[in-house]
């Protein structure tokens, strides 16, 4: 009986059906596509640690015996901007790169969106169609990149990024190697593998650029199946569910970070996954958002700062750029 991607169960052994039983029939809730389950009842609580411990195999340790390169320290932990500095430029174009660079320093990561073009180009665009965020309209996969170029990209958000171009990986990537920049590219081509993998391992060989990338998704299979093809990129796997045993997600999604939600992180994950040897990256919400809850009496400003000198955390990452700066430089004073 298949419950996940990454888990088989036997229906003869007694505990298996009983575990199947507990979880289908309500008692834990739903069992998700990952091995990261949504917990809403105790007792999905009590259960899922069993099942990865007790009835498989404990796997060796991915990081172990390796060096992690995401793995950072205090005095290290990564700078990174959401869809580049998407606060200050519109998002997913070599402008936002650009200010992300000029503000967080040579390294800086800035987090992207890969999709593929109806004639197969590799392109930075977050959504499924082009209208939001270009003059445009119509679906990114129905459409040809000379179709998608002609766009603006930059008018929606301000009028001084008029001109903006939807960008080609490659040209990201060139723009990468001259300003030292790092990409983690969220892969949000799901039906196409046998497509996308082919030509970003040609395109990664070609440039010689695999240290100035990161792949991420919500799809730990496909992150699975990216370290398979393309195993010089390290991976990074987002979650927005509480995970109960984060460390053997990433073992069985053979990741090399895992993008935790704030709200999930006091309950410790982090300690989990740092003891395992992973890397684990947190996104920042915005200042204004900040600021609202400190009126409120909870300052999540001032606990990701102690998070950060604790060196629970190997990348931040908002919208805002000078935001994570600002935190990093408050957490090591």
């Amino acid at each position: 009986i298949i419950i996940s991607p990454f888990v088989t169960l036997e229906p003869k052994s007694p505990q298996n059906i009983f575990i199947l039983l507990c979880v289908s029939l309500g008692k834990g809730g739903s069992v998700i596509s990952t091995l990261g389950i949504n917990i809403r009842h105790t007792l999905c609580c009590l259960i899922t640690p069993l099942l990865v411990t007790w009835l498989r195999p404990r796997q060796s340790d991915t990081h172990s015996n390796m060096e992690n390169p995401l793995r950072m320290t205090a005095e290290t932990t990564r700078v990174a901007g959401h869809r580049g500095y998407s606060s200050a430029a519109p998002e997913n174009t070599l402008s936002a790169f650009r200010k992300a660079r000029e503000v967080g320093g040579r390294g800086v990561t800035c987090e992207t969106d890969l999709a593929l073009t109806r004639d197969g180009q590799l392109i930075l665009i977050h959504d499924e169609t082009v209208d939001r965020t270009t003059n445009g309209r119509g679906l990114v996969r129905n459409m040809d990149y000379a179709d998608i170029a002609k766009l603006d990209a930059g008018l929606w958000f301000d009028k001084s990024f008029e001109g903006e171009r939807v960008p080609l990986l490659r040209d990201a990537l060139l723009l990468a190697r001259e300003l030292e920049i790092i990409y983690q590219l969220e892969l949000k081509i799901y039906d196409r593998n046998d497509e996308l993998f082919p030509k970003l391992s040609a395109l990664i060989n070609e440039l010689q650029c695999a240290d100035l990338l990161q792949f991420s998704s919500f799809d730990f299979a496909q992150l699975r199946a990216a370290k398979q093809a393309i195993p010089e990129v390290p991976t990074v796997a987002i979650s927005h569910s509480r995970l109960i045993d984060p460390a053997a997600v990433a073992r069985e999604a053979q990741v090399d970070a895992v993008n935790l939600e704030i709200q999930h992180f006091p309950s410790g994950e982090a300690h989990q996954l740092h003891k395992e040897g992973f890397a684990v990256f947190l996104h920042v919400p915005a200042p204004e958002r900040l600021a609202n809850l400190k009126s409120y009496g909870v300052d999540v400003e001032a606990q990701v700062v102690g998070w950060v000198r604790e060196g629970l955390l190997d990348q931040l990452i908002s919208d805002d750029v000078a935001q994570v700066v600002r935190i990093l430089e408050q957490a090591r004073q």
